[in-house]
């Protein structure tokens, strides 16, 4: 039973890391910046792929039975695995802010001890309370 159990939280926790995965940032925030990412993948190409064709032909070799033997270079298709660099857009958080669940938040490095952050190192402090921390008052 144990190993069935262990088979099921497996499952659970790759399932659970798939979805956050493919969860993504809100485009329309303003606070979320994109920049393009490359990335390899393998392909399976086609080329041609040059060979030597022996043809026989008449001519006047008694030797050889009047037959002379001829080359000529011919193509077939081949196949062969290449690496071909793709792009996509990769969505993150513009400096300063921080991604939680689908949003970017901002980030202060001093807490805002009355008050909330609104951007970057930015407090908007309760009315009464002053500082850039929020700690005045």
């Amino acid at each position: 039973v144990a190993p069935l159990l262990l088979r099921w939280i497996l499952k659970g926790l790759i399932l659970s890391f798939l979805l956050k995965a493919t969860l993504s940032l809100n485009p329309d925030d303003p606070n979320v910046c994109s920049h393009w990412e490359s990335y390899a993948v393998t392909v399976q190409e086609s080329y041609a792929h040059p060979f030597d064709q022996i043809y026989y032909t008449r001519c006047t070799d008694i030797l050889n039975w009047f037959k002379c033997t001829r080359h000529r270079i011919s193509y077939k298709t081949a196949y062969r695995r290449g690496l071909r660099t793709m792009y996509r857009r990769r969505s993150q958080c513009c400096p300063g802010y921080y991604e939680s669940g689908d949003y970017c938040i901002p980030l202060c490095t001093e807490e805002c001890v009355h008050g909330r952050c609104v951007s970057p190192d930015t407090c908007h402090c309760e009315p009464g309370w002053g500082g850039t921390d929020c700690s005045s008052g």
